[in-house]
């Protein structure tokens, strides 16, 4: 018996190695068959350019709609530019521009928010060309029904970026109250960094692209194809900022190469990297909701 058992473990590891290989060829050959760093591309570029309207959607929605001190609009102004990478200067001007627009319950507010919301919809619009493409061979929503669906994708971004507010200020006091048990016990209370900084967001963007899998495709793909390839694209999302934030202040030197623009290049590189995390996991996603089907 103990023989056999030998016998049949070696050929079931060798077995699963051979369906692992064959499922990372297939997903990397389809990658390059769909085009998939084209697609990361355009999220990238897409993305530059929806990040003004989107800060000033979030920032107009919660400074006039939930606080009306000036101080608390330029509190949540710097937080919301602070989680989406502005420079100082681009929060000043940011400040600036939320101050320029009128009250949101005005007829001149409403439009200058359904004007910044139009304008944030485009990275979702490519989102939503991408999943298309792998999921539904290319047939996508029509123009109004895929920025509507775009409206409510950055909806949800404004409560993703609500509570990446909160969960910085929570890292914050954790991080005073740290200190202070420090000062006081000479002792650190471990894990508050690695929590509140890492796995935290890791479960936000796992439990977005797990969403994002089985609901945004006309074709549904099955709860286990789809936490498997959010799973799979969080950690990728994972490594990419952590691997990036040490080659941006190690080896590569964007400020020497671009100047001024190097936070623009910065940025992109970062989106691009993420973006092509999130579209191997949507095949990854398809190709195993194809095999599990049948």
């Amino acid at each position: 018996m103990s023989e056999i058992r030998t016998h049949v473990r070696p050929q079931q590891l060798r077995a699963f190695a051979r369906s692992l290989a064959d499922l990372v060829r297939d997903v990397l050959s389809r990658y390059s068959r769909l085009g998939g760093s084209q697609f990361a591309a355009a999220i990238s570029y897409r993305a530059l350019f929806s990040l003004v309207p989107l800060a000033t959607f979030a920032a107009t929605i919660l400074a006039e709609v939930l606080s009306s001190s000036s101080s608390h609009r330029h509190g949540f102004v710097s937080a919301i530019a602070e989680q989406l990478g502005l420079s100082a200067n681009g929060t000043a001007r940011l400040d600036a521009l939320v101050r320029a627009v009128p009250p949101p319950w005005s007829l001149a507010g409403l439009a200058a928010l359904a004007l910044a919301l139009w304008g944030a919809t485009g990275v979702m619009y490519s989102i939503q060309k991408a999943l298309a493409v792998v999921f539904d061979d290319g047939v996508s929503r029509g123009l109004i029904r895929g920025r509507l669906v775009s409206a409510l994708l950055v909806l949800g971004a404004l409560g993703l970026v609500l509570l990446a507010v909160i969960v910085s200020m929570l890292e914050n006091v954790a991080r005073n109250v740290s200190k202070d048990v420090d000062d006081a016990l000479g002792w650190q209370p471990p894990g508050f960094g690695i929590v509140l900084g890492v796995m935290v967001p890791a479960a936000v963007v796992f439990l977005v692209f797990v969403l994002l899998y089985h609901y945004l495709p006309h074709h549904r793909s099955g709860w286990r194809a789809a936490l498997l390839g959010a799973a799979v694209a969080a950690l990728l999302h994972q490594a990419v900022q952590l691997g990036l934030g040490w080659y941006l202040s190690g080896p590569a030197d964007f400020s020497k190469v671009y100047g001024s623009a190097s936070a623009i290049f910065a940025f992109l590189f970062s989106v691009y990297l993420s973006a092509s995390a999130f579209v191997i996991g949507a095949i990854l996603t398809a190709v195993l909701d194809e095999q599990l089907r049948t």
